[in-house]
């Protein structure tokens, strides 16, 4: 009887990982993997520079996008596609422009280039509304001929069919999935997301940190901490903590990413309820070293700490 797929990968079953921990082939591959990268000097440089992005401590220091941005630079890569769903549109802009303050050049293509209608593709359909294209989408790629293409939310199937087409290494950013938000991870039991991560190692006081010791930190540390106020520019203006930045909690989404991931960061609202929100979404995108005022900024002047005003 023939081996099963199953039985021809048994990674699944493996307990031991002895590929990993002691180099051992269980597949019979090890031979002809040297020989690929022996073989092809654009295979080596890839799995160099793919290496390069997580060795030496480097893992986990970086975003899926500035892995991106950093191996083109280590390609010497000046322009990337941007093959995207036009549901996902307004994410493939912002993609673009970060790409581009990056120093880079883009050319984004959507999903219905080509104008190719629903009833030329499958005889069936009798309307015109216009379908999507992905091998239109591969074909301007191709024609463009930028050094590497992103993918961005293309449907599945859809997906296939446009990496049958491309000519052009490929790599994916995020893959669709209307149901979770696009984020596919999460409906596995095994993930835990970073505000699972974030309760689960929540210390009691919930972050809290009282006046004094901001105080203390202001005096000690302020070099390695960001004091966030909040609340509303008017209260901001009339009265805040010296040394702190204005971002109102309601377009803290817009601005996380102008804050420093490897500082302290203090946030202040009135009573600390609406910061507690704050320093939740911040740990999500990635922040550990986040902290709740207590008593927010009316525990601040209840103590008697000094407070500055931007109106002259």
């Amino acid at each position: 009887m023939a081996n099963s797929p199953l039985h021809l990968s048994p990674c699944r079953k493996c307990k031991h990982m002895v590929c990993r921990t002691h180099a051992r082939d269980c597949h019979d591959v090890h031979d002809a993997s040297v020989s690929v990268y022996h073989n092809s000097a654009e295979m080596r440089t890839i799995a160099q520079s793919a290496s390069a992005l997580v060795d030496n401590g480097r893992a986990g220091t970086l975003n899926r996008i500035e892995e991106i941005i950093e191996y083109c630079y280590s390609r010497k890569y000046s322009t990337v596609g941007v093959a995207y769903c036009f549901g996902l549109k307004d994410l493939a802009i912002e993609f673009c422009e970060m790409l581009e303050a990056a120093g880079l050049t883009v050319a984004p293509v959507s999903c219905t280039s080509g104008a190719v209608l629903e009833r030329q593709i499958d005889p069936s359909k009798s309307n015109d509304a216009v379908s999507c294209n992905p091998v239109g989408q591969a074909l301007v790629l191709n024609r463009t001929k930028p050094d590497i293409v992103v993918e961005m939310g293309l449907c599945l199937g859809h997906d296939m069919i446009f990496r049958q087409t491309l000519d052009i290494p490929l790599t994916v950013l995020v893959v669709k999935d209307r149901t979770v938000a696009h984020h596919t991870a999460s409906l596995f039991s095994s993930y835990v997301d970073a505000n699972t991560s974030f309760i689960q190692n929540l210390d009691d006081s919930f972050a809290m940190k009282s006046p004094n010791w901001l105080r203390e930190q202001i005096d000690t540390n302020s070099g390695n901490m960001e004091i966030v106020d909040l609340r509303s520019s008017a209260a901001y203006e009339k009265n805040h903590i010296p040394g702190s930045i204005n971002i109102p909690l309601r377009v803290l989404p817009l601005h996380a990413g102008s804050l420093n991931l490897r500082k302290h960061i203090v946030c202040v609202c009135n009573g600390s309820v609406q910061s507690a929100y704050a320093i939740m979404f911040l740990y999500s995108r990635g922040f550990r070293n986040v902290h709740n005022l207590s008593g927010g900024f009316s525990g601040w002047e209840r103590e008697g700490f000094g407070t500055t005003s931007s109106i002259q």
